[in-house]
C-alpha cells in the first residue's frame, strides 16, 4: 500500500512538472506573439532575438512562480522610432492575460487603444503605464471600471481637450499623472469624488483657467498634488477650512499666486514645496520656512527683505532656493548654524551684499551653492573651500568679490561646475583646482587674473567646459591643454597670449570625433556662455552636450594656422580672430565637416580663399575680412551665400560679392600690413575694446 502511494505521487508530481516543462500558458504564448506582431507593423524589428518556449523567460514578461501565468508585461520604447505609423493596439491583446496585474507600455508611439473596454476583463490589474507615447484622444482610454486599479500614468502624451470624465470611474486609483498634455478648460470636478488618491500631478498642461483647491478639500489620502505651469490661477483662499489631506509634497510653480495660500500652515507633514514664479511679494515669512521640512522653492518672485530666517534653532531643510527675487542685505553670519542639513542652496540674482559669512565652513553637506547675481565683495573666506569637501557646485559669478579666485588652502575634490566670471580677482590661475580632478566645467572669465598661464594651469582631465576669456593672462597657450582629452569648449579670447597655436591640439580627441560623444551629464544647471556666430550666447541642458568651440580671438598669436588644427573635424566654431597670423589659409579647413563658423578676420593671412572651402555645407559664419588675401572668390555652395563684409579690408581679393571686378586687380596685391607690430596696435585693441563694451 505505502509503494502504491509513493508511486501515485510520483507520477502527480511528473505530471506537475509536464505542465510546467513550457513555463508558460500555450494560449498566453500565442497572444504574446500577436503583440510582438502588433507592436512591429508594418515593418518593425521589436523583440528580435530568439526567444524560447518559456515565454515567462522572456524580457519584459514576468510570471507567476505558482501558476505560471503571465502577470507583468513591461515592455517599454520597443517600437522602432523610424516606423511612420502610429501604434493602435487592440486592448484585447492584453485581455488574454486572466491574472495581468501590471501593464506598462511607455515609449511606443501609441496612438490609442482600440476596444479599451476589454481591459475591464482584468480583474486583477493594478497599473496601467502608457506614458511618454502619442495618444490625443480621451476616449480611448476610456476602459470602464477596473475594479483593482490603483496606478495611472498617461503622462507625457498629447492629450487634448479637458480630462476625461470616464478616468474618474476608476475610484480605487491611488497614483494619477496626466502631467505634461495638452489638457484644456476647467479641472474635472469629478476627481474629487476618487477619495483613494494619494498622489495627483496635472502639471504642464493648458487649462487656462481658474482653479479652486477646495475640489481636492476632500480628498483625505492625497499627499502629493502638483499643478505647476498649467496655466491655472489658483484660488489661494478658496478653502475656507481646513482640509481633510496633509501633504507631504506640494507643487504650485507658475500658477498666478499673489500670496501664499494659508492652508499651508496647516500641513504639519509638508516635505517638498515650491511655489516659484509666482507674483508673491514681501518678506518670506518664517513659518514656511518651518512648515517645510526638505525641500522649498521660492524662486522667481517678487520677494523683499532680508535673508529668510526660521523660528526654530536651526532649520531641517536640505533644499532652499530663493533665486530671482529683490532680497537684500548681509548673508546671516550664522547661517551655518541656521541650516545645518542644507545640502543644495540658490541665492543668486537677488541684491545681497556684504561678506561671505565664515560660517559656511559648518556646512560639511553642502553639494550646491550658487550666490551669482549679488553685491557680495571682499575675500572668499579661506575655510570656505577648504573644509566643505562634499561641494560638486559652486557659483559666485557677476558679484564684486576680491582676492584670489580660490583661497590658497582650498580643497575642493568633488568640484565638477565652476563659475567665478564677472568679478575682480586678482593673481594667477588657481593652483588648488589641480585637486579638483573631477571638474567639468569652469567659468572664470573677465576676473582680471593674470600671470602666465602655461606656468599655472593644470591638466584637468575630466575637463569638457574651460572659459578664461577676458582676463589678462600672458604667455604662451599652455601644452596642457592637449592632455585634456575630452574638452568641448574653449575660450582663451581677450588675454594677452602670444606665440604658436600648439601642434598637439589633435590630441583632444571630443574635437577629432566628427559624431560627439554625449558623455555631459544632462544637469539643468549646466549653463555655457560662448560666442559663435558673431553672438555671445547661453547654451543650456541638453544642447551643451553638443557643443564644441574653440575662441582664441583677441591675442597676439603668431606663425601659421597648424594643419593639425584642420584635423579637429567635429569642431563647430572656431574663432581666431584679431591676432598676428601669418601664411595661407589651410585648404584642409575643408575636412571640418562640422564646423558651422570659421572665423579669421584680422590677421596678416595671405594667398587665396581655397575653393575647398566650398565643401564646408553647415558653413553659416565665414569672416576672413582685413587680412591680405588676395584672387577671385569662390561662390559655390555655402561661399556663395556671404556678403562682402566677409572679405572687406583685402585689397586683392575680386569677383562678387566685392565690388571689384577681378581683371581690375594688380598681379601681386600690395600689402596691407606694411608693420606688424603697428597693425596690432592700431586694429587689435579697438576691436577687442568695442567687444567688452557691447558685454557691458
Amino acid at each position: 500500500m505505502e509503494i502504491t502511494i509513493t508511486y501515485n505521487f510520483f507520477l502527480f508530481f511528473l505530471l506537475l512538472m509536464c505542465l510546467k516543462c513550457h513555463g508558460c500558458m500555450d494560449e498566453e504564448r500565442v497572444a504574446l506573439h500577436q503583440i510582438k506582431s502588433s507592436i512591429n507593423s508594418p515593418q518593425g524589428t521589436a523583440f528580435s532575438s530568439c526567444y524560447g518556449e518559456d515565454c515567462c523567460q522572456w524580457e519584459g514578461v514576468e510570471c507567476n512562480p505558482s501558476t505560471t501565468r503571465v502577470i507583468r508585461l513591461s515592455f517599454h520604447h520597443r517600437r522602432h522610432q523610424s516606423l511612420p505609423e502610429l501604434w493602435y493596439p487592440n486592448a484585447t491583446l492584453f485581455a488574454q492575460f486572466k491574472d495581468l496585474q501590471e501593464l506598462e507600455l511607455p515609449g511606443n508611439q501609441i496612438g490609442g487603444l482600440v476596444s479599451p473596454n476589454e481591459l475591464s476583463r482584468l480583474k486583477q490589474l493594478q497599473k496601467i503605464d502608457i506614458h511618454d507615447n502619442t495618444i490625443e484622444v480621451g476616449s480611448h482610454l476610456c476602459w470602464g471600471k477596473v475594479p483593482s486599479l490603483h496606478f495611472l500614468d498617461l503622462s507625457r502624451n498629447k492629450l487634448q481637450g479637458n480630462i476625461p470624465k470616464c478616468l474618474c470611474e476608476n475610484l480605487h486609483v491611488k497614483e494619477l499623472s496626466l502631467s505634461n498634455n495638452f489638457l484644456i478648460g476647467k479641472i474635472n470636478a469629478c476627481l474629487r469624488n476618487m477619495t483613494s488618491l494619494e498622489y495627483l500631478d496635472l502639471s504642464y498642461n493648458r487649462f487656462n483657467a481658474s482653479f479652486s483647491l477646495s475640489h481636492f478639500a476632500n480628498l483625505s489620502r492625497l499627499s502629493y498634488l502638483d499643478i505647476s505651469w498649467s496655466f491655472l490661477e489658483v484660488e489661494t483662499e478658496s478653502i475656507t477650512r481646513v482640509p481633510s489631506f496633509n501633504l507631504s509634497v506640494l507643487n504650485l510653480a507658475a500658477c498666478n499666486l499673489k500670496i501664499i495660500p494659508s492652508f499651508i500652515s496647516s500641513q504639519t507633514h509638508l516635505k517638498s514645496l515650491d511655489l516659484s514664479y509666482n507674483s508673491l511679494a514681501g518678506n518670506i515669512p518664517s513659518w514656511v520656512l518651518d512648515n517645510v521640512s526638505k525641500e522649498l522653492q521660492l524662486r522667481g518672485n517678487g520677494f523683499i527683505g532680508p535673508f529668510p530666517k526660521s523660528f526654530q534653532n536651526s532649520s531641517q531643510l536640505n533644499e532652499l532656493d530663493i533665486s530671482d527675487n529683490f532680497l537684500s542685505g548681509s548673508f546671516p553670519g550664522d547661517i551655518g548654524l541656521d541650516f545645518p542639513e542644507l545640502l543644495h542652496l540658490n541665492a543668486s540674482w537677488n541684491n545681497f551684499s556684504g561678506r561671505l559669512p565664515p560660517s559656511f565652513v559648518r556646512m560639511k553637506q553642502l553639494l550646491f551653492l550658487e550666490l551669482s547675481g549679488n553685491q557680495f565683495h571682499g575675500e572668499i573666506p579661506c575655510g570656505m573651500t577648504s573644509n566643505m569637501s562634499s561641494l560638486e557646485y559652486l557659483g559666485l559669478s557677476r558679484n564684486n568679490l576680491t582676492g584670489d579666485a580660490l583661497p590658497k588652502n582650498s580643497s575642493l575634490p568633488k568640484l565638477r561646475w565652476l563659475y567665478l566670471h564677472r568679478n575682480h580677482f586678482t593673481g594667477n590661475f588657481p593652483d588648488s583646482l589641480s585637486k579638483s580632478m573631477d571638474l567639468l566645467l569652469a567659468d572664470i572669465r573677465e576676473t582680471d587674473m593674470s600671470g602666465e598661464l602655461s606656468s599655472n594651469l593644470h591638466v584637468l582631465p575630466e575637463i569638457r567646459v574651460l572659459l578664461l576669456g577676458g582676463n589678462n593672462f600672458e604667455g604662451q597657450i599652455p601644452q596642457q591643454l592637449c592632455q585634456m582629452r575630452h574638452l568641448r569648449v574653449l575660450d582663451l579670447s581677450r588675454n594677452n597670449l602670444f606665440g604658436g597655436i600648439p601642434k598637439c591640439i589633435n590630441n583632444i580627441t571630443s574635437w577629432t570625433n566628427e559624431t560627439p560623444v554625449l558623455n555631459f551629464p544632462r544637469d539643468p544647471w549646466t549653463t555655457v556662455e560662448f560666442t559663435a556666430k558673431h553672438w555671445l550666447a547661453t547654451y543650456e541642458g541638453r544642447i551643451v552636450s553638443y557643443l564644441r568651440g574653440i575662441d582664441m580671438s583677441c591675442n597676439r598669436l603668431t606663425g601659421t594656422i597648424p594643419v593639425q588644427m584642420t584635423q579637429l573635424k567635429g569642431l563647430g566654431s572656431l574663432n581666431l580672430s584679431s591676432n598676428l597670423l601669418t601664411g595661407q589659409i589651410p585648404a584642409t579647413f575643408a575636412d571640418m565637416t562640422q564646423l558651422e563658423s570659421l572665423d579669421l578676420s584680422r590677421n596678416i593671412l595671405s594667398g587665396k580663399v581655397p575653393h575647398e572651402l566650398t565643401a564646408l555645407l553647415f558653413l553659416s559664419v565665414f569672416d576672413v575680412s582685413f587680412n591680405n588675401l588676395s584672387g577671385k572668390l569662390p561662390l559655390e555652395g555655402q561661399l556663395g551665400t556671404f556678403d562682402k563684409e566677409s572679405y572687406m579690408g583685402n585689397p586683392g581679393l575680386c569677383g562678387p560679392p566685392l565690388d571689384k571686378e577681378c581683371d581690375e586687380v594688380l598681379e601681386k596685391p600690395p600689402s596691407f600690413f606694411p608693420n606688424k607690430a603697428t597693425t596690432y596696435t592700431l586694429l587689435q585693441p579697438s576691436l577687442c575694446a568695442i567687444f567688452l563694451l557691447f558685454l557691458e
